[in-house]
């Protein structure tokens, strides 16, 4: 074949233009991996938490001694609700704590619904059910099951099943379980 006028030059822009688009392409790629990053960063952990409980994926959250294992059910500010085996977990998520991805759920997850903006107010509810609580404390050591007798704005007065009186600040509660 013989080459005419100017063929080996289009050969040579063609190259250019493609070398030029891959180019591209991996600059846009780049940029994309960067806001995806600054995304991220932007986030609390309640933000996390919310779009758990879109997602429905299972969890486990946890604070040592201590892990959840189960689905987030309902998540607002520093609270977090999971469903776990045997009943309900409420989570202050205001303290040290760490969430895993235990399973990916293809489908599923839950609207959030309506419910307490805090873990402060959840307590309330707790305490307004008059129930039994399970309460987990890093601070004492130990988990308290017993009655939120009142919640005040930075303690609660909580008394366990020996009629012993707790005040316990709010800051030091981990998690409140009600067992079903």
């Amino acid at each position: 074949m013989v080459e005419g006028p100017g063929e080996p030059h289009d050969a040579e822009l063609a190259r250019l233009s493609r070398r030029l688009r891959a180019e591209l392409r991996a600059e846009a790629e780049a940029y994309e991996q960067l806001a995806a990053t600054d995304l991220l960063r932007g986030r609390r952990l309640a933000d996390v938490a919310a779009e758990l409980v879109s997602r429905g994926d299972v969890v486990a959250l946890g604070f040592a001694p201590w892990t959840f294992t189960g689905t987030v059910i309902y998540a607002a500010g520093d609270l977090a609700t999971l469903r776990v085996r045997g009943g309900e977990v409420d989570v202050n998520l205001g303290v040290p704590l760490y969430l895993r991805v235990v399973e990916r759920v293809r489908a599923g997850g839950l609207d959030r619904g309506r419910g307490p903006q805090t873990f402060l107010a959840r307590l309330a509810e707790h305490e307004a059910a008059g129930g039994a609580v399970e309460l987990g404390s890093r601070a004492l050591g130990e988990q308290l099951h017993g009655v939120l007798r009142a919640v005040a704005r930075d303690h609660v007065v909580f008394v366990d099943r020996q009629a012993q009186t707790w005040y316990l600040a709010t800051a030091a509660i981990d998690y409140v379980a009600v067992r079903r």
